[in-house]
């Protein structure tokens, strides 16, 4: 008889009282049926990592905590974002879980996939992380920055695929691991690429939002974007490099231009060509300047190791005082 794994559903939550009773009742009955299928073990539970909500999403929480047993939640002392509220509830679920299970509180991952996950760690792999078939209905201004993150991403070096998204699973051995990154500067998706371990994508379909609002902002987008790339790819600095030699290039074959003009018509031309070239100079040195500082902010908040979070109160077993500051090792 085989032995069933502890499968603990982890979900990152902010300002969700219009839909998270309704998440609630559905993962309930998808690990139900899940148990009865003898799929899963019978202690499996789901883990929300409230990030310091400010509407009744706590109080919600709590009231289905005092009737369900499979409801089990953290709540963070603040706002830190998703990012780390998400790394927060993994490493709450580490020492409660065999396998982890880690998707959005809105339901517009495919709840469903959740067999398909499981139907793949029966073969053995240790990381699945979930790639969007579609992204669903979103306007152009939501996806075209994606599309256009995701090519830049690959072109400098970002462990990042087309479409992967949050919706995951782990084995406990690969949240130790996660657990040795110190950085403060997080995005999930990157980390978990570089990882190792037995790993394998799987495709899901995203499911049209029916629950609340998207707390994700273009700004906030914008913002992990470029986390994505600084915090895990030194090519930008590498094309300044790239674009300083190729000016010196052209310098040389401007100032041979510069000497021919002046012997041959004997004054000197070209105001148009000099207050273009000022200004594309003076440009690039601004652009160069924003993504080297971009890197020396990192360093400067890293080299400070701030703990990542705080959690202010558990709704589950007791978890060691160390995690309560976001410092895992």
């Amino acid at each position: 008889m085989k032995t069933l794994e502890t499968l603990y559903i982890v979900m990152p939550c902010y300002n969700e009282e219009a839909g998270i009773s309704t998440t609630i009742a559905t993962v309930s009955a998808k690990l139900t049926a899940l148990i009865e299928q003898q799929k899963i073990a019978p202690d499996s539970a789901m883990l929300f990592a409230d990030d310091g909500s400010r509407d009744s999403t706590w109080s919600i929480i709590a009231e289905h905590h005092a009737h369900n047993p499979m409801v089990k939640a953290s709540r963070l002392a603040g706002n830190r974002g998703k990012e780390k509220a998400l790394f927060a509830g993994l490493m709450e679920a580490r020492g409660l879980a065999d396998i982890v299970i880690c998707m959005d509180a809105d339901l517009q991952h495919d709840i469903n996939a959740i067999e398909e996950f499981l139907e793949l760690r029966q073969e053995g792999f240790e990381l699945i992380y979930g790639v969007k078939k579609s992204r669903g209905k979103e306007s152009f201004l939501r996806k075209a920055p994606s599309v256009l993150f995701y090519w830049l991403a690959a072109k400098c070096g970002s462990p990042v695929c087309q479409g992967h998204a949050d919706y995951s699973l782990m084995t406990r051995q690969v949240l130790e691991a996660l657990s040795e990154y110190g950085e403060s500067n997080m995005m999930f998706r990157t980390m978990l690429k570089q990882l190792g371990f037995k790993q394998c994508p799987l495709y899901f379909n995203v499911l049209e939002r029916t629950l609340g609002e998207s707390k994700m902002s273009l700004r906030s987008l914008l913002r992990l974007s470029i986390d994505a790339i600084t915090s895990y790819s030194v090519t930008p600095l590498r094309f300044i490099s790239g674009m300083g030699m190729l000016i010196f290039l052209i310098s040389l074959g401007m100032i041979a231009w510069v000497i021919y003009d002046y012997f041959k018509l004997g004054t000197p031309n070209g105001w148009a060509t000099l207050t273009c070239s000022l200004w594309f100079l003076g440009g690039l040195g601004m652009v160069s300047l924003g993504i080297v500082g971009e890197y020396i902010g990192k360093m400067y908040m890293e080299t400070k190791k701030r703990p990542r979070y705080f959690i202010k109160t558990r709704l589950h077993s007791h978890v060691s005082q160390r995690f309560s500051k976001g410092i895992v090792k």
